[in-house]
């Protein structure tokens, strides 16, 4: 089955495994850059360029 004809408990497993492995790095690349003092990236907000 597909996730369209309602097989939700397979693909929501890999969906939540997706979203705990991005959350997981993200924490670990900022305790990183901490670690080693260097500043994380600032994220740019494409309207405040524009504005």
């Amino acid at each position: 089955m597909s996730g369209i004809n309602g097989d939700k408990a397979r693909f929501n497993r890999r969906r939540r495994q997706k979203i705990s492995r991005r959350q997981s790095t993200e924490k670990m690349l900022k305790a990183l850059a901490e670690k080693n003092l260097v500043a994380p990236a600032k994220q740019t907000n494409l309207k405040e360029k524009v504005a």
